[in-house]
């Protein structure tokens, strides 16, 4: 099993990654939040990792962090979901925006994901509930009426710059790979407003 890899960023695409470690070249699919939150191609990096191994094809795929690689493994133990549509998920929603969303039984916003439908979302409420409980407790019931019915707010209240600008993009009408594209070369410490304006830089200024 490989746990993550630390090497150096030999190719950043719009779902795709390629890092070399130790001369040897790894390559990952990826969400568009974790290909945003990267550095430049060269700049050494680390990404968690996960093997998904299936009759005729292994593959890797990447995370930024553990919380996206928790929430990527209990998405793929969903009948009917599969690692492409888990990785649409975490680049539609962050993994918080995600637990909240179950924990709110948003299955609206759920079916706002591209392959996933109102049945998949209800049925990704059913299956995740516990299971993204436990990877973010502040957001399970108990917790949430602790405080005053808010944890689900303050959970999707809380993104990282990068996540809040992927979804003011996606908002905007780009797809998954456009913003990821766009998001191509920005400064990791960046925030929300100077990654929108790197964003629409690259994309010309065009809504």
């Amino acid at each position: 099993m490989i746990g993550f890899l630390a090497g150096t960023l030999a190719y950043k695409g719009a779902d795709r990654l390629l890092v070399e470690v130790g001369g040897i070249g790894y390559e990952l699919a990826a969400s568009t939040r974790t290909i945003a939150a990267l550095g430049s191609v060269g700049e050494e990096m680390l990404l968690y990792t996960h093997l998904h191994v299936r009759e005729n094809e292994v593959s890797l795929y990447g995370f930024i962090d553990e919380d996206e690689k928790r929430a990527f493994l209990a998405l793929i133990e969903v009948s009917g979901i599969g690692p492409k549509v888990a990785l649409a998920a975490l680049s539609s929603l962050n993994p918080r925006m995600l637990a909240a969303a179950v924990a709110a039984e948003d299955a609206a916003l759920l079916s706002s994901v591209p392959g996933i439908g109102k049945k998949t979302a209800q049925r990704l409420i059913i299956d995740l509930k516990g299971k993204l409980a436990a990877v973010f407790p502040e957001l399970s019931p108990a917790a949430n009426a602790a405080s005053g019915g808010t944890g689900a707010a303050q959970a999707v209240g809380e993104p990282s710059p990068f996540a809040d600008a992927q979804a003011a993009l996606f908002s905007m009408g780009f797809s998954a790979a456009e913003i990821a594209e766009a998001l191509t070369g920005a400064q990791a410490d960046s925030d929300t407003e100077e990654l929108l304006k790197h964003a629409l830089h690259r994309m010309g200024g065009r809504p």
